[in-house]
């Protein structure tokens, strides 16, 4: 073979070496395997007449928006026939309000003020640390909300935990 193939070959090989070495490199590995993002599950429930019990109720075309933390992704926009929801409370505050409007084409806006406590948690070396919170109260408008109530002061990042039941 040609000397000047043969360097060819090698800086190839040495090229293809460096490429693979980098993208080895680059990749993030995330270790922590738990959820470090504490979320108030909101539940929501209507009066039955003829029972007179309060009933699990799917909201028909529901929007759910954050007032208080910049992001799109703290918002149900539109969310059709949900009954549960996962709300986020802001680590910098100590009350967050969320905007709720259960049917988007016919009903008004009401408001929902959490007041709560933060508790810095620490989850381990590969989380690092989080908050968790303590709710102590709720306020909210009666546009279409008859009653707020507190199920679970304690909002952790434990899923399936009714915190918070709204009546209609």
């Amino acid at each position: 073979m040609n000397k000047r193939y043969k360097h060819k070959i090698f800086c190839f090989f040495l090229l293809c070496i460096f490429v693979i070495s980098s993208f080895n490199c680059t990749t993030e590995r995330n270790p922590c395997l738990l959820p470090t993002v504490s979320k108030v599950f909101v539940g929501c429930y209507q009066y039955k007449a003829d029972t007179k019990t309060y009933t699990d109720t799917a909201l028909p075309n529901a929007n759910f928006v954050c007032l208080d933390i910049d992001s799109a992704r703290f918002l149900y926009f539109g969310a059709k026939k949900l009954n549960k929801f996962e709300l986020v409370l802001s680590p910098l505050r100590d009350t967050v309000r969320w905007v709720l409007q259960p049917d988007s084409a016919v009903s008004d806006y009401d408001t929902i003020s959490f007041l709560y406590e933060r508790k810095l948690k620490f989850y381990s070396n590969a989380c690092g640390y989080g908050y968790e919170f303590s709710l102590s109260k709720i306020l909210s408008t009666r546009a279409n909300i008859d009653s707020v109530s507190i199920t679970n002061n304690d909002v952790t990042t434990k899923s399936g935990v009714e915190n918070v039941k709204i009546y209609f």
